[in-house]
Formats: C-alpha cells, sequence, structure tokens
C-alpha cells in the first residue's frame, strides 16, 4: 500500500474516533453505539498499519484480492447503517405522527367547548 495514503487514512480514522467521542460525551451516541464505532475504526487503522495480516485473512474466504475483501465489507457496512437509518427514521415519523395527531384531537376538544 503507498505510504501517503496509509498516513492519510490513518489520520481520517484517528479523528473519526475523536468526532465519535465527541459525539458521546454530547450524548448523541449511547454506549453500544460508541463502541461499535471505536471498533470500526479501530479495525480500519488495524487494516491500514497491517493490509499484509488482511490479505491472509482474504484468501481464507476465498476473495480474490484484499481490496475485493474491503470492498464487500464496506457495501455490507452502508447497508447496515442505511437500514438502520431507515428503521429509525420511520420510527421518528410514527412518534411525530402520534403527537400531531393527539395535539389536533386536544385542540379540538378545546374548540368544541368554546
Amino acid at each position: 500500500m503507498i505510504v501517503g495514503l496509509q498516513i492519510s487514512a490513518l489520520i481520517f480514522s484517528l479523528v473519526m474516533i475523536y468526532f465519535a467521542l465527541i459525539h458521546y460525551k454530547k450524548g448523541v451516541l449511547n454506549g453500544v453505539e460508541m463502541f461499535f464505532w471505536l471498533l470500526i475504526w479501530v479495525f480500519s487503522i488495524f487494516a491500514v498499519v497491517f493490509p499484509d495480516l488482511l490479505k491472509i485473512f482474504a484468501r481464507t474466504f476465498l476473495f480474490a484480492r484484499l481490496f475485493d475483501m474491503m470492498v464487500f465489507g464496506g457495501f455490507f457496512l452502508v447497508i447496515l447503517l442505511a437500514t438502520k437509518s431507515y428503521i429509525t427514521t420511520k420510527k421518528l415519523e410514527k412518534k411525530l405522527e402520534d403527537l400531531v395527531r393527539k395535539q389536533s384531537f386536544q385542540y379540538a376538544k378545546k374548540k368544541q367547548k368554546k
């Protein structure tokens, strides 16, 4: 791997760990989410620093190249995060709909009493 790309990826991963810590301290991320983000970024640091160890892992799972395995892992992660984001959005939409419905009923009751 090209040393410049390794250094860039290492710095990027460290910055992302820093951002995760900031969001954890602000309460945006809970402990489980923080653990998984740290796991992802530590793995990426490990993959950048020791790419030869991952080549053995890639051959074990019958990937032709290490890059193929990393692309597959990236797609897997993106699909996982997109699904979680979709489910969270649907839950929020449902809560918002219930809240608006409840408030509109309360408003209608007040209107009828006048």
